[in-house]
């Protein structure tokens, strides 16, 4: 039985046959799960559930999020959402399958989680509330607000920076924050703040014989393994590699 004050967002890893669900007390329904097959189970819904074994994926978050990340969603009392079970949605997919493994992994970046979230949630109000962006979100970031934010990466690379955090730098909710910043720059605020970081890693390995560690806390990545994975993967080689070039 599921009962709480935050929306719920499963996503089947592994078919599982005659799952039964009853939603508010009505009659059970019966249906087949497969892989990738999805349920939205929103707040304050009463949801029972009965079926065999199976692995999936569960993403939870608080109905009071759409006050923060997009206030234009929230409305007088916030997005309406139903229960809907066996539905098929690639994105939502996509960022849950992202969202486990960069949680999984240990190693999550904050920014990239964030977006993440904030992503899965608002396609949740995009698809099940008929709600499309105003035309405004469309335009970018003023250079005003840009040079603001782009200042603010720079001095805070070594933080663990949050999107929330940077999108009060720009006085705009998260989720529109997001993409003004992408319009503007042409690229995600988390996949940006990671290559100004390899860059600045790049000029200490250059200016002096810092351990590879003392480097990566330094511009703001978890650990030495985080810090070799973005890098060779913005690279293509690896921080040793790229620092014994230099020699």
């Amino acid at each position: 039985m599921w009962r709480s004050d935050s929306h719920r967002l499963i996503l089947a890893l592994t078919p599982v046959d005659d799952i039964t669900v009853a939603i508010d007390g009505r009659p059970p329904q019966t249906i087949s799960s497969g892989a990738g097959v999805m349920a939205l189970y929103p707040a304050h819904h009463v949801i029972r559930t009965a079926g065999g074994d199976s692995r999936y994926v569960q993403i939870t978050w608080e109905s009071g999020i759409y006050q923060r990340l997009a206030p234009e969603l929230a409305g007088a009392g916030g997005p309406v959402l139903e229960p809907l079970v066996g539905f098929h949605d690639p994105l939502l997919v996509q960022i849950a399958q992202t969202l486990a493994q960069e949680t999984g992994s240990g190693l999550a970046d904050r920014l990239l989680v964030d977006s993440l979230g904030s992503a899965l949630a608002v396609q949740v109000a995009r698809r099940f509330m008929r709600w499309s962006p105003p035309a405004s979100s469309a335009r970018g970031l003023s250079r005003e607000r840009l040079s603001r934010v782009l200042d603010f990466i720079e001095s805070n690379l070594n933080e663990d920076l949050a999107l929330a955090a940077l999108a009060e730098v720009a006085c705009l909710s998260p989720y529109h924050f997001s993409r003004c910043f992408k319009l503007a720059v042409g690229m995600g605020p988390q996949r940006y703040t990671q290559q100004r970081r390899i860059e600045r890693a790049k000029g200490l390995m250059r200016r002096g014989d810092q351990p590879l560690a003392a480097i990566a806390a330094a511009v703001g990545f978890s650990d030495q393994s985080h810090f070799t994975a973005i890098f060779r993967r913005e690279t293509g080689t690896t921080p040793a590699r790229f620092r014994a070039l230099l020699a």
